[in-house]
């Protein structure tokens, strides 16, 4: 779909007040990009412009005081569970301090949450109601399913079908 009407769909689904709000927007990382300035030129149904994005990898970051980061990566190799859990528990601070009801909130960069195979369910929980969150998410959609970073050779993740309903998932194609 084109910027426009990926905006359109979301002011459009933005003003219903209650329910789910868990919006993706898919696409290479330009494409992306493009998408994100996009949306910030536009204005929400109540005429405030739409925010920034703002990092999921850098609040993750944020949240751990650097001493702690540096045991956490000297530790990594030989026990990932404790790194992944503290990576986990920084998510979930980061994204309750950004969702507080007052409109929507635009999250990109989520390699990390890929990265530590963490558990997505929380955005859906998160998102309802006045707390509504848009993932600018680097993937396509592939054979029915949404794969994440679809430039890894080796790997790759894909995105849960039960995270993002199929009307609220958009692929940005301009």
């Amino acid at each position: 779909m084109k910027s426009t009407e990926i905006i359109e769909a979301l002011r459009s689904r933005l003003s219903v007040t209650a329910g789910r709000h868990l919006y993706g927007v898919l696409g290479m990382y330009g494409a992306l990009q493009v998408f994100a300035k996009k949306l910030q030129q536009a204005k929400t149904t109540d005429g405030r412009r739409f925010p920034e994005p703002l990092s999921i990898n850098r609040g993750i970051l944020d949240e751990i005081p650097d001493e702690e980061f540096r045991t956490l990566v000297e530790n990594e190799a030989k026990r990932p569970e404790p790194t992944a859990a503290h990576v986990a528990k920084a998510f979930e601070r980061f994204l309750r301090s950004r969702i507080k009801g007052k409109g929507p909130v635009i999250l990109a960069h989520p390699e990390m949450l890929f990265a530590y195979h963490l558990e997505l369910n929380l955005l859906r929980t998160m998102a309802t109601d006045d707390d509504q969150v848009i993932l600018l998410l680097p993937g396509k959609r592939q054979a029915g399913k949404i794969i994440m970073f679809p430039e890894l050779k080796e790997g790759g993740y894909t995105l849960p079908s039960s995270l993002i309903a199929e009307n609220h998932l958009w692929e940005v194609t301009d």
